[in-house]
């Protein structure tokens, strides 16, 4: 145990992210290492087919609304950050899974912690996209923590 010094917390900010914040933060506690969290926005969640098809000014409309969704990230990633006692907070854009191993791989992180399941109403589809993909891809180890009704 003693060669894990940082903990990479990956979160959506669901129900199950919260108890793997607790899972992250008791690690951190009883191991004595450093603690970060990450947000991945992932763009491509508002693709659309090709814009012809729609009125004018959706191209506008769906631009300002990924823009408040950023937004609304950030300001939930600093929130969350403030009640874990102001760990370092990053907000990554791209694929989600794809994104985590690659920060976690740049920034020497021994471990990461995520919940099984998203914000998605597709649970099991979502763990085999996100939560699989940085279990197999990770260079560390991950502990994944699940919901009790599973």
């Amino acid at each position: 145990m003693e060669d894990i010094r940082k903990i990479l917390f990956a979160t959506d900010f669901s129900s199950i992210s919260s108890k793997a914040k607790d899972y992250a933060q008791f690690l951190r506690d009883k191991l004595n290492c450093e603690l970060e969290i990450a947000h991945v926005f992932d763009p491509d969640t508002f693709n659309m087919p090709t814009p012809y098809y729609f009125m004018p000014g959706v191209e506008t409309w769906l631009d300002d609304h990924i823009n408040t969704m950023k937004k609304k990230g950030r300001e939930a990633l600093d929130a969350l950050s403030e009640e874990m006692g102001d760990p370092r907070a990053t907000f990554l854009e791209g694929k989600t899974g794809a994104a985590l191993c690659e920060f976690a791989k740049e920034h020497g992180f021994d471990m990461i912690v995520m919940g099984t399941h998203g914000h998605t109403g597709f649970n099991r589809l979502i763990l085999g996209s996100v939560a699989e993909y940085v279990v197999r891809h990770a260079h560390c180890s991950v502990l994944t923590i699940k919901p009790k009704d599973d």
